[in-house]
């Protein structure tokens, strides 16, 4: 059987839920916190950096950083 699941993209954090035993569930992220960073960086060498990882470099790296994304 599927299971649903729930997506919330917001400017400042993002959130995932999925349904279990008729309720919603929060998915803790890599970290272990039931939010993550809506932010996304590109370093210099080409990876891909999201969430908590993206935010700690985004001094660093205004350029190759994404947050407070709108539509």
């Amino acid at each position: 059987m599927a299971t649903a699941v729930g997506i919330d993209l917001g400017t400042t954090n993002s959130v995932i839920a999925s349904w279990q035993g008729g309720e919603p569930v929060v998915i803790s992220n890599v970290e272990g916190a039931r939010t993550t960073p809506s932010v996304v960086a590109f370093t210099e060498s080409g990876e891909r950096l999201v969430g908590q990882l993206a935010r700690r470099q985004a001094i660093l790296n205004p350029k190759g950083t994404i947050y407070s994304a709108k539509r």
